[in-house]
């Protein structure tokens, strides 16, 4: 059986052990040799992996890197070659896994590390992966043995592709513009998004934001029990200062130890698919209390001279970029800035000309920027040219009792590799200063 790999990344790196482990003949179109890893390097230069050649391939799975205007994918569909993703591959290759899958455009990581968590206070084995970052890919699942449920974060690249993965119980957190960069339009967005529920059965669960409209567009397709988070009562988990699922009290708001509103919406679905799964409350609570801070979502770096250093490198939207600003208190200085993806985040701009007490910009769009804040008459804002003079900067608009906040809004490509690069070059900065 010939096997093709579009990419020797994170995800199909594990793909390419496991195949190689079957003895499939194995071919790579890669097209960036250069910054191939290590063991990815070694397995070409052995001759388990070929270079690609274009002949009749059984099997073309794909990483989730590859959007379908690559050349390369309509070459292959044109042929009729099967294409998968690593997702999907995966699943069929593992015996009938249970699966908790959690997308949305924003908390995704978060919900499916607080499912983890409650799984694990509960003393229920689980896999915790997918695109979720830092962690492992599903594929890595392949090389270990069998869990009980596999909580995997799943992006909108990623379900594109899916055929027949089903999870047990799906998670839709949330639906706002994003990734416009990668789909062609909002439209095949959310049809990416909503393929989590395709094949579902009523013997499935869908967990859904009801507060949500996007997510509202889906429902009437989805085939699976439907349970609602959000803010009525009439939701099967509800909040009101307590979180609760249907009559059961589960944990007041201010227990929770993740800042903001948007943490208690995600700690809601968590909750849901635990009371999905029987778990006991009092392991509900101690997987919610014992959680930590994701590295680069609101993570607290440091305390300098009185003024707090938050990392937030992961909030690459503007749906992202407004709750985060809105979850730390008190006065902010923000360092923004990236590349964009479809959206030019003027909701959050506006924002931050009524709130911050100064912008530092950072970023391939931090002229467009300026050019913004300037037409509103907002003058407390510079520029920097890496990070490191990002911090500087920012330190000039600080007092003491204030917060420094890396809170981008926009993707880190150009200056950084990606989010936890920025992040980290965040981080090493504030330290070393």
């Amino acid at each position: 059986m010939k096997v093709l790999l579009l990419g020797l990344g994170r995800a199909n790196l594990f793909v390419a052990k496991y195949l190689i482990k079957k003895g499939f003949d194995i071919y790579l179109y890669e097209e960036n040799m250069m910054g191939l890893t290590e063991d990815a390097k070694k397995m070409i230069k052995m001759g388990n992996i070929k270079k690609f050649k274009d002949i009749r391939y059984d099997l073309a799975v794909c990483s989730p890197g590859f959007p379908e205007s690559k050349p390369i994918i309509g070459h292959i569909r044109k042929q009729g070659i099967e294409l998968i993703d690593e997702t999907e591959f995966t699943y069929r290759n593992l015996k009938n896994p249970q699966v908790i899958a959690i997308t949305g455009t924003n908390g995704k990581s978060t919900t499916a590390a607080l499912i983890s968590n409650i799984l694990t206070a509960g003393k229920i084995k689980n896999f915790l992966g997918g695109n979720i970052a830092p962690g492992k890919p599903f594929s890595a699942a392949l090389h270990r043995k069998p869990y009980q449920y596999y909580v995997l974060e799943m992006s909108s690249f990623q379900l594109m592709r899916i055929k027949n993965f089903r999870p047990y119980i799906s998670v839709l957190t949330n639906i706002s513009v994003d990734h416009l960069n990668w789909h062609r339009n909002l439209k095949e967005y959310i049809a990416a998004k909503k393929k989590i529920f395709m094949n579902q059965t009523e013997d499935d669960y869908a967990v859904i934001n009801g507060d949500d409209q996007n997510t509202g567009l889906i429902v009437p397709e989805i085939n699976a029990r439907i349970i609602y988070f959000g803010k009525k009562r009439y939701y099967d988990a509800w909040l009101d200062g307590m979180l609760h699922y249907q009559s059961e009290k589960i944990i007041a708001a201010e227990k929770i130890p993740l800042l903001g509103m948007h943490n208690q919406f995600n700690t809601l679905a968590a909750i849901a698919v635990a009371r999905i799964l029987n778990i006991a409350v009092h392991d509900i609570k101690k997987g919610i209390k014992t959680i930590k801070s994701l590295p680069h979502r609101l993570e607290q770096v440091a305390v300098i001279r009185g003024v707090r250093y938050i990392n937030n490198s992961m909030s690459t939207n503007e749906a992202s970029a407004i709750a985060s600003f809105q979850a730390v208190p008190g006065n902010k200085i923000v360092i923004i800035g990236g590349r964009e993806k479809g959206d030019h985040c003027q909701n959050y701009l506006k924002l931050l000309i009524k709130k911050a007490r100064g912008i530092v910009i950072l970023g391939e769009n931090a002229e467009q920027i300026a050019q913004y804040l300037k037409k509103y008459h907002y003058n407390n804002y510079t520029i920097a040219q890496n990070m490191d003079e990002a911090i500087i900067e920012a330190r000039k608009f600080a007092r003491s009792g204030d917060a420094i906040l890396l809170n981008p809004g926009f993707a880190s490509f150009g200056h950084f590799r990606d989010f936890q690069e920025r992040g980290e070059a965040f981080r090493n900065g504030v330290l070393k200063h």
